[in-house]
């Protein structure tokens, strides 16, 4: 039997999609929302990972955020103001979409945290962020599981 924990995030936070033709190749905010789930087999208890678990996992990718900029690598123009004003920001290594918020953050958790992971038997994580109260991405990323030597 699977189980998901899940554990919600928020963070306010502004970026730009310089390429795009709308409205967003301005620099904004959001108020970003976000669901991570961790989907796994229980052990003997029915226990599957603490929330404060999940919580320290992720807390310094949120103190990161929290108030600053998302700035794509090949933003330059946006990064050099950053740069010389010094406000706070995250380079990414990607456009600041929120599909690739959610990359990222499935990204860390599998780079940064994979045995803990493992540890708890966790099998997939699914990473849903919002930017606004109506629009989100969803992403699930399947855990490899434990090689013989680990």
């Amino acid at each position: 039997m699977k189980t998901i924990v899940a554990k919600k995030f928020k963070w306010e936070a502004a970026h730009r999609l310089a390429w795009h033709e709308g409205l967003c190749s301005n620099l904004h905010g959001h108020s970003y929302r976000m669901t991570v789930e961790l989907e796994g087999q229980p052990d003997e208890r029915g226990f599957l990972i603490d929330f404060q678990t999940i919580k320290k996992l992720l807390a310094p990718l949120i103190d990161e955020w929290d108030h600053g900029i998302f700035v794509a690598d090949t933003d330059t123009q946006l990064l050099e103001v950053v740069q010389q004003t010094r406000w706070k920001h995250a380079v990414l290594p990607y456009d600041s979409t929120t599909e690739n918020v959610c990359r990222f953050v499935a990204e860390f958790l599998l780079t940064q945290h994979l045995p803990t992971l493992q540890h708890h038997r966790v099998s997939a994580i699914r990473v849903n962020v919002a930017e606004t109260e109506t629009c989100y991405a969803t992403l699930t990323l399947s855990i490899p599981d434990k090689t013989p030597e680990q």
